[in-house]
């Protein structure tokens, strides 16, 4: 998996500033991305365009997610449902590429004389190609449309305000005090849905991954409100080497399926070879993440907390 980049957080936000316009200025950088990556996309739906759009997609969510922490309000719930399920919506294009171009690709010379992978990947290109042709009228539907949408009435109406447009005091306050204090819960509930990690089935583990990828970003947002903070970079490091393991492991998991789907489609022996040469690789895969999984969680549990 390629190495996730350092991000710088988001440009708007400043240490001092009020929870209000840090709700604005969350919802102004999440929608000028998002613009960016639906337009991409519809212009060019490919793979990687499909995946910007998704990481904008989820760092929306997770940007929804701190304003209605925020505000202590819930105006925040339609927005993010819909940038969800169009994440979500997504996804499946996403899961052929990652299994064509990462996980068949790793595989070639390990299974060479063992197993026809280029069967395999001849089977999984016919499935990606139809993933991309429903993510084409995903996209030609109304739903990223309906995100944008949303996100330009919250910015517009300001629905986190007062009826008569006057902010509450909860709103006046400093964001630095409630920032913390979402980073301090957020971080609290990733421990207890963390315990047994390694023991949780595949569909336990990836809820846990989704949390993990949403701290994550929401991490990143926030990251101006502490600038140079080495404690800061330190924590985050050790949030994206957990995402990183369950990320692995979530790809093995959607790998056992789509092998599946493969096998069932062409019961040619050349493929029904490859698909359970690739069910025991991944099998004894598995058995090292779920050790190294233990250890990154032994090193976010015991990373100092910075606020």
């Amino acid at each position: 998996m390629p190495k996730r980049k350092s991000p710088e957080g988001n440009a708007l936000l400043a240490a001092g500033m009020t929870a209000d316009a840090a709700i604005a200025a969350i919802l102004t950088t999440g929608q000028a991305e998002l613009v960016t990556a639906v337009r991409a996309a519809l212009d060019r739906p490919r793979p990687d365009t499909v995946h910007a759009l998704r990481m904008a997609l989820q760092r929306l969510g997770a940007g929804l997610e701190l304003c209605a922490g925020f505000a202590a309000e819930a105006p925040f719930e339609t927005a993010r449902r819909d940038a969800r399920a169009l994440s979500d919506g997504l996804g499946e294009a996403r899961n052929w590429d990652i299994f064509i171009s990462e996980t068949l690709a790793r595989r070639i010379e390990e299974l060479a004389g063992t197993a026809d992978i280029a069967a395999l990947t001849e089977g999984a290109a016919a499935a990606r190609h139809e993933s991309y042709r429903r993510t084409g009228d995903l996209l030609a539907g109304p739903l990223p449309q309906k995100v944008l949408l949303g996100v330009a009435l919250l910015l517009s109406q300001t629905p986190w305000r007062e009826a008569d447009g006057r902010m509450p005091k909860r709103l006046a306050a400093r964001i630095d005090g409630r920032a913390r204090r979402e980073i301090a819960r957020a971080d609290r509930r990733l421990r207890g849905s963390g315990k047994r990690l390694s023991r949780l089935s595949d569909e336990e583990r990836r809820e846990v991954d989704r949390a993990v990828r949403q701290f994550a970003h929401a991490l990143e947002c926030l990251a101006p409100l502490w600038p140079r903070s080495a404690r800061l970079k330190r924590y985050r490091d050790r949030v994206l080497g957990l995402r990183a393991e369950l990320d692995e492991l979530a790809i093995m998991a959607t790998t056992q399926r789509l092998l599946e789907h493969v096998a069932a489609d062409d019961i040619s022996p050349g493929v029904q070879r490859a698909a359970g040469a690739m069910t025991g690789w991944a099998a004894r895969d598995k058995i090292d993440r779920l050790a190294a999984l233990d250890a990154r969680w032994r090193d976010f549990r015991n990373a100092k907390r910075f606020w």
